[in-house]
């Protein structure tokens, strides 16, 4: 019995996640701005707004748009790559032990993403990276894991404008959730949707005044690569 065309084509594309790589024409890994040492340290410096950033990527939506324009620029750079890289299996990679099973680790990660029945757990990592604005790419972009973009505040307003537009009108046909956080600025989505029905909500992140000290460095070797 041959199975239904629809079945085979959602199969192929599963199937095809194994291939499937970190989608470099889309997000930088490193920042382009340099990230100082000590990034691990964030978190316990400013843990409200780590907490907050976790929350915010584990909610339901499959596009969600938030800020987080307050704080020192090194000390919120240092904190997002921090959290960035706990997201997408950098640590668990450091603690594998040893090439080989940092190799194992990957291989049963990519085994994962082909997996379309087994529900997401929080600790299966993410791709996380720095969006780099190219409109083409990101309008072919297609998640092949849960994905979390930082914009950071260089990035041009217009491709900005457009990466927002693009992502939450293509996440309809997206398998898993896309985050994308604004840094350094605050935004209005409504100015930037075609239609007051079609605009984004906006979740902003705090910075506790609070939160002083050194900042972060991390490593940009990831699981999820």
């Amino acid at each position: 019995m041959t199975p239904p065309r629809s079945f085979s084509a959602s199969l192929a594309a599963r199937a095809g996640l194994l291939l499937a790589r970190f989608d470099g024409a889309v997000m930088r890994v490193e920042s382009t701005r340099p990230i100082a040492e000590g990034s691990g340290a964030r978190r316990a410096l400013a843990p409200a707004t780590w907490a907050a950033l976790q929350a915010w990527c584990f909610t339901d939506e499959r596009f969600a748009l938030a800020t987080l324009a307050q704080g020192p620029a090194a000390e919120r750079a240092g904190l997002v790559e921090a959290f960035s890289r706990r997201l997408d299996g950098s640590d668990q990679l450091a603690a594998a032990g040893g090439a080989l099973a940092g190799l194992l680790l990957r291989l049963r990660v990519k085994g994962q993403d082909a997996m379309w029945w087994r529900q997401r757990q929080p600790s299966d990592p993410w791709d996380a990276g720095y969006l780099i604005g190219e409109p083409q790419a990101l309008r072919a972009f297609r998640p092949r894991r849960a994905t979390l973009m930082v914009a950071e505040p260089d990035l041009d307003g217009a491709a900005l404008s457009e990466a927002v537009q693009t992502l939450a009108a293509n996440s309809a046909g997206f398998h898993q959730p896309v985050r994308l956080l604004v840094l350094g600025r605050s935004i209005d989505a409504r100015a930037w949707s075609s239609t007051p029905s079609n605009s984004v909500a906006i979740t902003e992140i705090a910075w506790p005044s609070e939160a002083v000290g050194p900042a972060a460095s991390a490593s940009t070797a990831s699981a999820s690569r």
